[in-house]
């Protein structure tokens, strides 16, 4: 603790400009702070503090005590070191042993809770390697000592644990070494390997493999021991292992081609090689090679190990004879020296011999003498000899012996085109050989010619063959057969005008024919109102090749329906029946009615055309023939209307109150006339429904008036539509009183269709003291004889009297009406 800062003594509120001094008062000797305590010794010392004054101020002296006691001491420590493998020879360990100087008294802590500590005793035997603290401590109640002793458990030397080597032979290449520290695992460095067996070929921890002999060899590693420990080994066992080469014939014969899995060797797995090196194996699919080694290995069935020796066999490939191939080859009989080998590919070897497969004793080696047989197909046979263990091989050719062709004689034709078809083949002679050509072709492919089909001209057959070739020819011309067309009937009607009859019969009739009997017109053209109806034959001459004429009937009915009769040549129509063609039916009579415009329009009417005043219109009919009439009836039209009415100024205007008619309104028309009563009333601008004039007209209905011609009948077509205004009431008729008695009549104060005519209303009631006693306008029901204002009677019933209203208009013009009436019960 030394040096020791005496301010740590005070309370730290003092001067710090103050002196220290020996003893219990300040006339000590002055000393130094902090001080040294190892100078004291042991005992009390006292040591003042004084601080000098300051003008009249003065401060008491502070006196401490500082105590040293005597010093205990726990030793020094001797750290001790085991081997993890002498545990148990040095347990229980008495930590005693390990302090030099100590007093006695104290006491021990397991630093590191092993649990292993007894008093000052450890139980090595639960240690593992490391470094373990066990502390004592010593106390004599004022000063304390401690000492550490460091117990230290060290590894046991370890040579590790061996993996041995098993390898074959075959796998050891040239120089091959192995380092034995490679097969440890664990073990300690800086031991030495030893050469059990003495085989020479270790050099530190390298084994020279290559060097082995087949057996097993041991090498052992030991490692020193250290302090405490003892020594410790482990061997590695290499063993070489290998098996005989397997048995194989020293030659192997192929045909043409051999793989790999074709070679033949005793032994088990057999593998075989090119090289006597035995560096690559071979694929079982790999071609042999002629005139190659081979070498073949086999392996142990219980190491595995491929055999380091092989055993070799000679490969021959011998190739198959080849017989060529056949070729078709054809001869004429006029050669006496055909090779054999022209009907062979060229492939073939030589060397072979020809057999004469069909005995024509012609045959020479493969000289062939066709001049010594007739046409035919003769078969040969090349033969060439195999060598072992290839077999022979053979071909077997078939030559084809012609003889000369002929194409027969030039020949002519002159035939019709409606003639039937002629094989031409018929006109070159009986000698002509067949299987020729045709040129031109002909259009059956064949010899056949259809004149009809194939053109004129000349076509020339030939025929060919090894020995020559031949051709012959066959003018041809043809002529062309007469065509009147087919028979066919026909009816035309006098309407459809002149007509071709070329274009009336069937197929395609030629234009040079003549008719019978002849036609109006000298020609084709058939007029069906100067030629009429009958059978007519046209007739085509024949010319040339061709004998027969050509002809055909054509038949005709010429048809007619006459014009429709007239019913009424001149129709009138009133615009209100917005009259169409259909109405023109009336006018005429027939069936099947068209109507035309004009005398001589194509385009027919519609049903639905309107008619024009004044215009004229023709008709035709069709009867049951189907002929519409070539003769037209006309009819003449006209179209009646009366004017549209007029109303006169302000006609519309009439009182709600009158109840007025349509009588009245019908008045105010400008063209009425009251002895033809000449005006009707509609409900709508188009529609049938006729208003009797006793209608008496509503608010907001228009009313649509019509004229009527007196001289036609027909109404207006344009209707006058008139919306009437029935407000025009002037001055209001006020009834003077009423008698609210229940009895249904004038039980309550009304006026006429005060709400259609003043829709803003308001009127009020006033008994004859001035007090209010009913109000109401549109919205509030009629004046009863009850008061609608509160405060005046309990049950709200007005006495019988004379009362007094203001009637309020409100429509921005007329004036409040005022007035009085009685009411009586």
């Amino acid at each position: 603790n030394s040096p020791y800062d005496l301010f740590n003594l005070l309370d730290g509120t003092q001067d710090t400009n103050g002196t220290w001094f020996e003893g219990a008062t300040s006339a000590g000797v002055a000393v130094t702070n902090p001080i040294d305590l190892t100078t004291l010794g042991t005992g009390a010392f006292d040591f003042t503090y004084s601080v000098s004054a300051i003008g009249t101020c003065t401060d008491n002296d502070v006196t401490v005590t500082v105590v040293i006691d005597a010093f205990v001491s726990a030793g020094t420590d001797i750290p001790f070191t085991v081997c993890e493998n002498e545990l148990v020879n040095n347990s229980p360990l008495d930590l005693f042993n390990q302090l030099a100087g100590q007093v006695s008294g104290g006491t021990w802590s397991d630093d590191d809770s092993t649990g292993l500590l007894n008093g000052s005793d450890v139980d090595l035997t639960g240690l593992a390697i490391g470094d373990y603290n066990f502390t004592y401590t010593v106390n004599n109640g004022s000063c304390m000592d401690s000492e550490t002793v460091l117990v230290s458990v060290i590894p046991a030397p370890d040579a590790g644990t061996p993996t041995n080597v098993e390898i074959c032979l075959s796998d050891v290449m040239a120089n091959q070494t192995l380092d034995l520290f490679n097969q440890l695992t664990g073990n300690d460095l800086g031991g030495t390997w030893t050469d059990d067996d003495a085989t020479g070929e270790l050099n530190n921890s390298t084994v020279n493999l290559f060097n082995l002999n087949i057996g097993t060899f041991n090498f052992t590693y030991t490692v020193l021991p250290s302090s405490n420990c003892s020594a410790d080994s482990a061997t590695v066992q290499i063993t070489i292992n290998d098996i005989a080469a397997p048995t194989t014939a020293p030659d192997q014969f192929f045909c043409d081609q051999a793989s790999v899995s074709d070679l033949v060797a005793t032994g088990n797995s057999i593998t075989w090689y090119t090289d006597a090196t035995l560096s690559t194996p071979l694929n079982p699919t790999d071609a042999l090679i002629d005139g190659e080694d081979y070498y073949a290995t086999q392996l142990d069935p219980v190491t595995n190990c491929e055999s380091n020796q092989a055993t070799s066999t000679l490969v021959t490939i011998n190739s198959s004879p080849n017989s060529g191939t056949s070729v078709q080859n054809t001869v004429c009989n006029d050669q006496s020296m055909v090779d054999l080998f022209n009907s062979l590919d060229g492939t073939q070897d030589l060397g072979g011999i020809w057999v004469d497969t069909d005995g024509t004793a012609a045959l020479n080696n493969n000289i062939f003498d066709a001049t010594a047989v007739s046409a035919g197909t003769y078969q040969f046979e090349y033969i060439v000899a195999g060598v072992a263990p290839c077999n022979d091989s053979s071909t077997i050719i078939s030559l084809n012996v012609e003889a000369p062709v002929d194409a027969g004689t030039d020949a002519t034709l002159a035939i019709c085109s409606s003639d039937a078809a002629l094989d031409l083949f018929t006109l070159l002679g009986a000698s002509t050989t067949t299987g020729g050509t045709w040129s031109p072709a002909l259009d059956s492919g064949s010899g056949l010619f259809d004149p009809s089909i194939d053109p004129d001209g000349t076509y020339t057959y030939t025929v060919s063959n090894t020995c020559n070739t031949s051709s012959a020819t066959v003018v041809i011309s043809t002529t062309e057969a007469p065509d009147a067309g087919t028979d066919n009937s026909i009816n035309i009607c006098v309407i459809d005008g002149t007509i071709d009859l070329l274009t009336q019969l069937g197929g395609t009739p030629d234009t040079n024919g003549v008719w019978s009997p002849l036609l109006n017109s000298g020609t084709n053209i058939f007029d069906p109102i100067l030629d009429g109806s009958g059978m007519y034959t046209y007739t085509v001459t024949a010319e040339g090749a061709c004998s027969n004429d050509a002809s055909a009937v054509l038949t005709i009915q010429v048809d007619e329906s006459p014009a429709p009769t007239v019913v009424d040549a001149n129709l009138f129509f009133c615009a209100t029946d917005n009259p169409t063609v259909i109405d023109l039916e009336n006018g005429v009579s027939g069936s099947m009615i068209m109507w035309y415009d004009t005398i001589d329009g194509t385009i027919p009417l519609l049903s639905t055309d309107v008619l024009m005043d004044g215009q004229t219109y023709f008709a035709t009919q069709t009867v049951s023939n189907g002929c519409e009439s070539s003769e037209r009836t006309q009819v003449s039209v006209v179209i009646g209307d009366a004017p549209t009415p007029t109303l006169s100024q302000d006609g519309e205007l009439f009182c709600i109150n009158d109840n007025p008619t349509l009588q009245q309104l019908t008045l105010n028309i400008q063209e009425y006339d009251a002895s033809s009563n000449n005006v009707l009333w509609y409900d709508a601008p188009n529609g049938t429904n006729s208003i009797p004039l006793t209608t008496v007209m509503t608010i907001g209905t228009t009313y649509y008036a019509v004229l009527i011609d007196p001289n036609t009948g027909c109404e207006s077509s344009e209707r006058l539509a008139v919306s009437v205004d029935l407000s025009a009431c002037g001055d209001l008729a006020i009834p003077d009183g009423f008698s609210p008695n229940g009895d249904g009549v004038n039980d309550v104060f009304d006026i006429d269709n005060l709400d259609f005519l003043y829709p803003n209303f308001e009127i009020e009631f006033y008994n004859r003291y001035g007090n209010l006693v009913y109000s109401g306008n549109i919205n509030t029901p009629r004046f009863n004889g009850f008061s609608n204002q509160s405060g005046l009677l309990n049950d709200g019933e007005l006495p019988v009297g004379v009362y007094f209203y203001i009637l309020n208009y409100n429509d921005g013009t007329t004036k409040p009406s005022q007035g009085r009436i009685y009411l009586s019960r």
